[in-house]
């Protein structure tokens, strides 16, 4: 009887050890997450206050594009709240734009502030594919920690779900399939 009670005491204790590192794993996942998070939000305001400020320097040197759809749709960016995907989503598009827009007007192509901006706009892109890199492979880890055996009795018990990526999508071929 002895050997019973201590072998299911230490049965249990194995197994509270092993929930106790499996909940520790998920607390510096969350952290890992939180950071890129956070680090990913101050990138996307730098970029739209870029390309806030090209707006404004792409009004003041040209009155054609006043009017213009990037502009409009900068001005619809900066004024509605999305979540980080979609703001991902229409920064891409935005830019994408702008930079079509300085392809096709030369002279606004060649504007010194304009080159400048978008020197700090690419650095800007390469840390936030850094960063964007870095919060997919913590999400990786994390999500198969949530689907994992024991992890998963953690995560049922706290109620941790499987979280989104950021995908990069091929908006080229979205809009060619959009238009056929």
């Amino acid at each position: 009887m002895y050997y019973i009670i201590v072998g299911i005491i230490s049965i249990l204790m194995l197994f509270l050890i092993l929930e106790v590192s499996y909940y520790n794993k998920f607390q510096l996942f969350h952290i890992k997450i939180s950071e890129a998070l956070n680090n990913i939000d101050i990138l996307f305001e730098k970029k739209l206050n870029l390309l806030d400020r090209c707006v404004t320097i792409i009004k003041d040197s040209n009155k054609k594009y006043k009017d213009e759809d990037l502009i409009d749709n900068l001005v619809k960016i900066k004024n509605q709240k999305f979540n980080r995907f979609d703001l991902n989503k229409e920064l891409t598009i935005a830019l994408r734009e702008y930079y079509a827009l300085l392809d096709l007007d030369q002279k606004l192509a060649e504007n010194s502030s304009l080159k400048n901006i978008n020197e700090d706009l690419t650095d800007i892109d390469n840390d936030l594919n850094a960063a964007k890199k870095y919060y997919n492979d913590n999400i990786v880890m994390y999500n198969n920690i949530v689907k994992c055996f024991p992890s998963n009795l953690v995560a049922i018990l706290f109620h941790y779900k499987k979280k989104e990526f950021f995908k990069e999508e091929k908006i080229e071929t979205l809009e060619i399939l959009k238009e056929k």
